[in-house]
C-alpha cells in the first residue's frame, strides 16, 4: 500500500506578506508570527507604549490564525534596551493577566529601524490542534 504524499505547501497555512515573508504561517496546529509596531514607527513612544501597539497586533494576528491569547505557547521579547525591562514588564503583567501567561524569554538587541524599540516573536497553538 502506498501513501499518497503532500507537498509542504498543502501542510502550511500562510497569512498575508509579501514576497519577503508571510505575516504568520501554521503548521501542524502551531501558529509563528512576529510582531512590530505600528509603521511608520514612532520614536517618540515609549517602550511601554510601543509594546501596548504590539499586544493589539498580536491579539489581531492570533485571532486571525486561529488562536487566541489564551493559548500563546512561547514569546519572544526584543528590546532595543534591556535596561528597560522593568517597564514592559508593568504593560506586560497587565496584558497576560487573564490568562496563564505564556514561557517567554527576553532579549536585547538591534531591532531593524532605529525607532523600534521592542518586538514580539510569538508562537500559539491553533485551534486545528485542539
Amino acid at each position: 500500500m502506498s501513501a499518497t504524499l503532500q507537498s509542504p505547501d498543502d501542510l502550511i497555512a500562510r497569512f498575508g506578506g509579501s514576497a519577503r515573508a508571510a505575516l504568520a504561517t501554521v503548521a501542524n496546529g502551531t501558529g509563528y508570527f512576529a510582531v512590530t509596531p505600528q509603521a511608520p514607527y514612532d520614536a517618540s513612544l515609549s517602550t511601554a507604549d510601543q509594546a501596548a501597539q504590539l499586544f493589539a497586533k498580536a491579539e489581531a494576528r492570533l485571532t486571525e490564525i486561529g488562536s487566541s491569547k489564551a493559548e500563546m505557547l512561547f514569546v519572544v521579547i526584543l528590546l532595543k534596551d534591556i535596561g528597560v525591562v522593568a517597564s514592559f514588564n508593568e504593560v506586560w503583567d497587565v496584558w497576560v493577566a487573564d490568562v496563564a501567561p505564556p514561557a517567554r524569554a527576553c532579549f536585547q538587541a538591534e531591532l531593524a529601524n532605529p525607532d523600534m524599540k521592542v518586538e514580539l516573536i510569538v508562537i500559539a497553538r491553533c485551534a486545528s490542534a485542539a
